[in-house]
């Protein structure tokens, strides 16, 4: 348990690089489908990237905990990832009475919390009895537990237990202000943590299959019939990302287990590790793209030429006279990814790696 794997750092880069894509186009307006969030119900493949994100962290913990993760170490962790989330959404203006609360890293934070106590404190027939309570309790919650105040209105936006349970503790100032919640739920609510732990147990589970010599075909079988769970499942509890249904933890996490699978059959047992390198210069320092990529976003947002924000400013007179539109706001994604990796490359040949 002593190998790092390259196939999960490999795994890791093209997972950031993805994020950077999707999170970065010239304009909000022309973005290719595939590249777009669901609009409420569904899974596109970008809705899979922060599963994958869980994902990954849930496959490397066995060796995290192999190395001697104390629960001084586990805490501290979890409140730096914290403070860095609060330090995403509160720039630049750092409005501390409207400032979410709630995010991706905060949500990282709390699943890896509770993944390494659970994987610490728990026989494995307790961890896996876990996922499957959590995923069946979840799904009886939403569709057939009437919200208070609201009544019997699952699935929605609004009438979901989640933004019920984020309006009650937080208030409505402290919650996401972008559609489709319109500040009266969160994308990352405290409920949804809860089968997004899942997601990451998911992880553990493939991580200790693997890291015990298990075969990579079979974990690939094992994904396919999350897959096949996670299909069935969504024709009476639909996939959906801002609430992280339970079927579409079964989907995304069958995505994340085929994905592993195959790197690890094709890096570490095959030995093809020549084209690796590139996704490494992401996947080594992921933390520092995650928080620079979104400092960077929101001063492009924020930091205007005369009235226009400054990455529209960028888009419209640099990329759209010679691209179009729809070409101009895909180049300008691709640009950014090329300019992170450029950026993180020093990182890389200089063997620096950040961790928190």
């Amino acid at each position: 348990m002593s190998q790092r794997w390259l196939s999960l750092d490999v795994l890791r880069g093209m997972t950031m690089a993805a994020m950077i894509l999707v999170n970065n186009p010239g304009s909000w307006a022309y973005v290719l489908p595939p590249l777009r969030h669901a609009e409420w119900h569904g899974c596109t493949p970008t809705d899979l990237i922060f599963p994958f994100f869980l994902f990954i962290m849930g496959a490397a913990l066995p060796l995290s905990s192999r190395r001697g993760a104390s629960p001084v170490r586990i805490w501290r962790r979890t409140l730096v990832l914290i403070a860095l989330g609060l330090l995403l959404n509160g720039f630049p203006t750092y409005d501390w009475e409207r400032i979410r609360l709630l995010g991706v890293l905060q949500r990282i934070a709390l699943c890896y919390l509770t993944a390494m106590f659970v994987l610490h404190y728990t026989r494995p027939w307790v961890r896996r009895s876990l996922m499957v309570l959590i995923l069946l309790s979840y799904a009886i919650l939403l569709t057939w537990v009437p919200v208070p105040g609201v009544g019997l209105d699952p699935l929605t936006p609004t009438g979901n237990w989640g933004a019920w349970l984020d309006r009650w503790l937080l208030g409505t100032q402290h919650l996401y202000p972008l559609a489709p919640f319109f500040s009266q739920g969160d994308p990352e609510s405290l409920l949804g943590t809860l089968p997004a732990l899942v997601t990451v147990l998911l992880g553990v589970e493939a991580g200790l299959w693997l890291h015990k010599g298990g075969a990579p075909k079979t974990l690939a079988l094992g994904g396919l019939v999350l897959l096949g769970l996670g299909y069935g499942w969504q024709g009476l509890l639909p996939w959906n990302k801002p609430l992280w249904t339970s079927s579409y933890v079964l989907w995304s996490g069958g995505w994340a287990v085929l994905a592993l699978a195959g790197l690890h059959q094709w890096i570490e047992v095959w030995g093809r590790r020549g084209w690796c390198w590139p996704w490494l210069v992401f996947g080594r320092n992921a933390i520092v793209l995650f928080v620079g990529a979104g400092l960077l976003g929101r001063s492009l947002r924020f930091y205007r030429v005369g009235e226009t924000p400054l990455g529209t400013w960028v888009f419209e007179n640099a990329f759209v006279p010679w691209a179009g539109a729809w070409g101009g706001s895909l180049g300008f994604a691709l640009v950014m990814v090329g300019l992170w990796w450029v950026a993180l490359y020093g990182l890389y040949r200089w063997g620096v790696w950040v961790r928190v």
